[in-house]
């Protein structure tokens, strides 16, 4: 019975809302707005740190919620602008350029392309930055991968001296 009560007041809230039937609110039906109509402080230190070592710092002081809801919000169409995208672009090619801490620029990266991909892929002036970007990235992954390849062979040798 109670769920019964429950499906016919459902079904008739969906047909009163989908027929424009709203006396409570004087039948208006603007769209609503987007969440976020202000700067976070996350895009003011995007557009106004020339420093990557200051954006890397930043988002090391914040939680990973954090991280996720900024990275998915660069773009126009999520509330950001296509200046926040081309800023933090240079943000990753930058990190990539200093060789330190690979791993949190790969992370960052892997959740902004994530969220960013549809309007990465539609937006042609950001296709040089994004070539760039995977050039870097292929040739900081093979440094790294020698090194850790280098690593294992003295480990090796450690190993296999004192037996």
């Amino acid at each position: 019975n109670s769920l019964t009560i429950l499906l016919v007041s459902i079904s008739i809230s969906t047909t009163l809302l989908s027929s424009g039937i709203n006396a409570e609110y004087g039948g208006n039906t603007e769209k609503m707005k987007p969440v976020r109509d202000m700067e976070s402080e996350f895009q003011r230190v995007i557009m106004q740190s020339s420093d990557p070592s200051e954006v890397l710092k930043f988002l090391d002081s914040s939680s990973p919620s954090f991280i996720d809801i900024e990275l998915q919000s660069l773009a126009p169409m999520d509330g950001g602008s296509h200046e926040l995208v081309e800023k933090f672009l240079d943000f990753l090619l930058s990190g990539l350029q200093l060789r330190s801490n690979y791993d949190m620029v790969q992370a960052y990266l892997a959740v902004f392309l994530k969220y960013n991909r549809k309007y990465l892929i539609e937006t042609r002036s950001l296709h040089d930055k994004l070539r760039n970007l995977k050039s870097l990235h292929s040739d900081t992954w093979t440094d790294l991968q020698l090194k850790i390849q280098e690593c294992l062979c003295v480990t090796n040798f450690l190993k296999n001296a004192t037996l």
